[in-house]
């Protein structure tokens, strides 16, 4: 059974010493380098630390320990250690995935090894973790760096009616950081189409004075819980995420005049005139995520062609309704001998 383990305890902290010291001992045979830091812990270390501590138990006895501290969404393993006696029993495996599956809004996690332990890095491999780099710690010692990205969930929901909620709370937020720097806000998105099912989070756009002048807020957002991203591939914005893994907000931010900001407001503003469009969007989406629940890429892509053509849709909708002077028009794909439009 695994459990988090109240290591500021002194009787916790004894048996954690207890099945790292002879873990240890072995790893420094196997590697042939003696000067393991943790080999001379002891179980007043154990109880200063800032670490989380989770432990495998087995028969009421402590066999297998694994520790991380977590900074932001990035989350480091700080030792995975199991008792010669539950060598080769899966131990080692159980307690990294319950790791993992306690965390799932960690972006990325990191584990660092000896080269030379290859009973380790064979396990991290296996786990999906990405050799980074290596590192010369001393002499005779090789340590590898290991990267694991886990992949988001995809999960699209029915429409809930507290998303507009949800915006008009973080929009007061967003406010406050950014004060007189913010032209305007607004809720864009598939949590922003009423009725339209939607991976539940909300995408925010905000207008700005000066794109350049966003970095400077950078801290301020990491304080409300957003990680800044800077472009994050799209030349002109500044993109900002709530959530890790386990995503609540997005905030896109463009200088007043980004034709980008246009774009996503037409998109929202077409499908929100379209509900029979919405919906057959909506039907895309589940289909998607039904299909590729733990690729959020092959998520996004799936959806790519639709929306090209959505925004081309758009388009000519907003110009028929600029060419009926201000009428309501519709765009009809079923009526392209008349332009696609239909007053």
């Amino acid at each position: 059974m695994i459990e988090f383990l109240e290591h500021k305890g002194d009787i916790t902290a004894r048996e954690i010493i207890a099945v790292q010291q002879p873990a240890y001992i072995k790893e420094a045979e196997l590697i042939g380098f003696d000067g393991i830091p943790a080999l001379q812990e002891k179980a007043k270390d154990i109880q200063a630390s800032h670490e989380q501590f989770a432990g495998y138990r087995k028969d009421g006895k402590l066999i297998g320990v694994i520790s991380y501290e977590i900074n932001m969404h990035h989350l480091t393993i700080c030792r995975l250690v199991v008792h010669p006696d539950g060598f080769r029993k899966g131990i080692g495996r159980a307690l990294l995935q319950f790791v993992i599956d306690q965390n799932e809004d960690a972006e990325k996690i990191e584990v660092v090894t000896a080269e030379k332990n290859t009973p380790a890095v064979s396990l991290y491999t296996q786990a999906g973790f990405q050799k980074a780099e290596t590192v010369k710690a001393a002499e005779g010692l090789l340590l590898s760096v290991f990267h694991l990205y886990p992949e988001r969930k995809v999960e699209v929901v029915l429409y809930n009616e507290k998303w507009t909620e949800c915006f008009d709370e973080e929009k007061e937020r967003l406010k406050l950081v950014f004060g007189p720097e913010i032209i305007a806000v607004h809720h864009i998105g598939s949590t922003s189409i009423p009725n339209m099912a939607a991976k539940p989070i909300i995408d925010i756009l905000i207008e700005v004075r000066s794109i350049e002048a966003v970095s400077q807020y950078d801290t301020l957002m990491k304080a409300i819980g957003y990680t800044p991203r800077g472009e994050n591939g799209i030349a002109g914005r500044r993109y900002f995420q709530k959530g890790g893994n386990k995503r609540t907000h997005h905030v896109h931010m463009y200088e007043k005049g980004n034709p980008a900001i246009e774009r996503h407001l037409l998109f929202r503003d077409y499908l929100r005139a379209h509900p029979e469009i919405a919906e057959e969007y909506a039907v895309l989406k589940k289909q998607l995520a039904a299909q590729h629940p733990d690729c959020i890429n092959l998520y996004i892509q799936g959806k790519d062609d639709w929306i090209k053509t959505a925004e081309e849709h758009a388009k000519r909708w907003k110009e028929g309704r600029n060419n009926a002077n201000g009428s309501v028009v519709c765009y009809n794909c079923e009526n392209d001998e008349n332009g696609g439009l239909t007053l």
